[in-house]
C-alpha cells in the first residue's frame, strides 16, 4: 500500500518582456522566476477518499475518486477550484495510463510574498507572482510523482498544468506563468490556443495521454536575468490590475482596429527581441557597456509602445501618474522600471546595475507610502520535489 508522503514546490514569477504581445504567436516573453514559492504536500491513502486544502484560506473539501475514470466527486470551494480541478486531471491522466486510482490528501500553502501586508498585522491581497500558475504546477507534479510518473516525459506536467489551469480559470491565457513556474526563467513563446480551447469539455484519461503526446508548439529556452542586475518588487497597496479585465480590452481593441493593433504589438516584439538579445549577450560577457544600452533603449521603447496599447484600448496599463513616478525612479538609482505583466496599479518592477544604486532605488521606494516592497529576488530554479 502506498502512504507515501510527496512535497513539491513551484515558484512565482516577474515578467519583464512580453507583456500583452506574448499572447500574440510567436512573441517572446521573457519571465524570470523568484524565491517566493507555493508548496504542495500530497499522501496517499488506502480507498479512493480525497481531500484537498489551503490553510491560507481556511478551506478544505472531501470527496470520492471514481475507481475507472480518476473523476472526483466534490462539492465546489471557490478558492479550491483550481486544486480540484489539478487533482482530476492528474489522476485521469494517471488513470489512462494503468494507473489504479489511490486516495489523496493534498495540500497547498504559498511563502508570504504571495500575498502582500497590506493592512500591517496580516497578509491579504494578490502580489501579482503568479500565485495560480505556482498552484497548478506544484498540485499536478505531487499527483504525478505521487503514482510514480515520470513528469518530464513528453513535457506533461508542464501541459497537465497548462490546461488545468485554462479550464479552472474559465480562459486560455499564454502561458507564459505556468511554463516558468515549471521550467524556472525562460524566453517563452506560448502555444496555439486552439490546443486547449478546441477539446471537448470532458476529457478521459485516454484523451490527456493523447494530449500530452502530442507536440505543441510552445517554446521554452532557459534564460536568465545577467548576475549584474540586482532587482526591487513593489506592490502598490490596496490597487489591482484584474489580468482578465484589461485582456479583454485589448482584445476588443484588436477586433475594432485589427490594423493598428497589430502595428503596435509588432512594434512591442520588435523591441523585445532586441531586448532580450542584449540581454543575453551580457550574460555571456560581451560588449557589456554597448548591449546595456542596447537593453535599455529597447526596453524602453516597449515599454511606452505597452503604454499606447493602454490609452488606445481604454485600459490603463501603464497611467499617466504611475509614467512619472517611473522616471523619478531612473532619477533614484533604477536602470529601467517598468508594471510588470498585466501592468496597471498593480506591481512595480525595477533593474539596478550595482548595489548603490539599488540601496539608493530602495530608499527612495520605502518613502512611498503607497508602495509595499517585497522580501524576494531572483532565483530562476523551476518545480521541484523537495
Amino acid at each position: 500500500m502506498n502512504r507515501d508522503i510527496i512535497e513539491t514546490s513551484a515558484p512565482g514569477k516577474i515578467l519583464w518582456l512580453g507583456g500583452y504581445s506574448v499572447l500574440e504567436r510567436p512573441n517572446l516573453g521573457f519571465v524570470t522566476t523568484v524565491d517566493a514559492r507555493v508548496r504542495a504536500r500530497v499522501k496517499t491513502t488506502s480507498g479512493k477518499g480525497v481531500r484537498i486544502s489551503a490553510p491560507q484560506f481556511g478551506a478544505a473539501i472531501t470527496g470520492v475518486l471514481d475507481a475507472g475514470t480518476g473523476n472526483l466527486e466534490i462539492a465546489a470551494h471557490k478558492e479550491l477550484v483550481l486544486m480540484k480541478t489539478c487533482v482530476e486531471i492528474a489522476t485521469r491522466y494517471a488513470v489512462g495510463a494503468g494507473h489504479r486510482v489511490l486516495g489523496i490528501d493534498v495540500e497547498a500553502k504559498s511563502d508570504p510574498a504571495f500575498g502582500y501586508d497590506m493592512s500591517g498585522t496580516k497578509r491579504v491581497g494578490k502580489s501579482g507572482l503568479g500565485s495560480s500558475a505556482a498552484t497548478a504546477v506544484a498540485t499536478v507534479g505531487g499527483i504525478l510523482s505521487a503514482y510514480g510518473m515520470d513528469y518530464n516525459e513528453d513535457d506533461a506536467l508542464h501541459k497537465l498544468a497548462q490546461l488545468a489551469h485554462s479550464v479552472a480559470t474559465g480562459k486560455v491565457g499564454s502561458g507564459f506563468d505556468v511554463a516558468a513556474a515549471m521550467h524556472g526563467s525562460i524566453v517563452y513563446r506560448r502555444y496555439s490556443p486552439t490546443i486547449i480551447s478546441e477539446l471537448p469539455k470532458e476529457l478521459a484519461g485516454t484523451d490527456l495521454q493523447k494530449l500530452v503526446k502530442r507536440t505543441w508548439d510552445y517554446k521554452v529556452e532557459r534564460r536568465v536575468m545577467p548576475n549584474m542586475f540586482l532587482s526591487t518588487f513593489s506592490n502598490f497597496v490596496g490597487s489591482s490590475m484584474q489580468t482578465s479585465t484589461s485582456v479583454s480590452r485589448v482584445f476588443e481593441f484588436k477586433k475594432q482596429d485589427p490594423e493598428r493593433y497589430n502595428r503596435i504589438i509588432s512594434g512591442i516584439a520588435k523591441e523585445d527581441e532586441i531586448a532580450a538579445s542584449a540581454l543575453k549577450a551580457i550574460d555571456e560577457g560581451g560588449g557589456v557597456e554597448y548591449n546595456l544600452s542596447l537593453f535599455g533603449e529597447a526596453f524602453e521603447n516597449g515599454r511606452l509602445l505597452t503604454k499606447k496599447l493602454g490609452e488606445l484600448s481604454g485600459c490603463d496599463i501603464e497611467p499617466d501618474d504611475l509614467s512619472a513616478y517611473i522616471e523619478e525612479t531612473k532619477k533614484n538609482g533604477a536602470f529601467v522600471s517598468k508594471l510588470p505583466g498585466s501592468g496597471g496599479r498593480d506591481a512595480l518592477a525595477c533593474l539596478c546595475k550595482n548595489k548603490e544604486d539599488y540601496l539608493k532605488l530602495k530608499r527612495f521606494l520605502e518613502r512611498n507610502n503607497g508602495l509595499q516592497i517585497l522580501d524576494i529576488s531572483l532565483k530562476n530554479d523551476g518545480f521541484r520535489i523537495e
